[in-house]
């Protein structure tokens, strides 16, 4: 015989929804100050003496 599953109450549904909601927002944060460190990072390469010289390498090879 097959049982039936019951559906959770409405207070398990609304402790579950917030507890993903929290999850979701702590996501949202990490996620931004990761982009944060990202552009950091690029920006500290960007102004780096090697990149400064492979970019303008290129730019002469490419007479620009």
């Amino acid at each position: 015989m097959t049982q039936q599953i019951s559906p959770p109450d409405l207070e398990t549904v609304k402790r579950r929804a917030a507890q993903v909601q929290d999850i979701c927002e702590r996501a949202d944060a990490s996620i931004l100050i990761l982009d944060d460190l990202i552009a950091q990072v690029e920006q500290n390469i960007r102004s780096s003496s090697p990149y400064r010289y492979r970019l303008n390498k290129a730019k002469h090879l490419l007479n620009l």
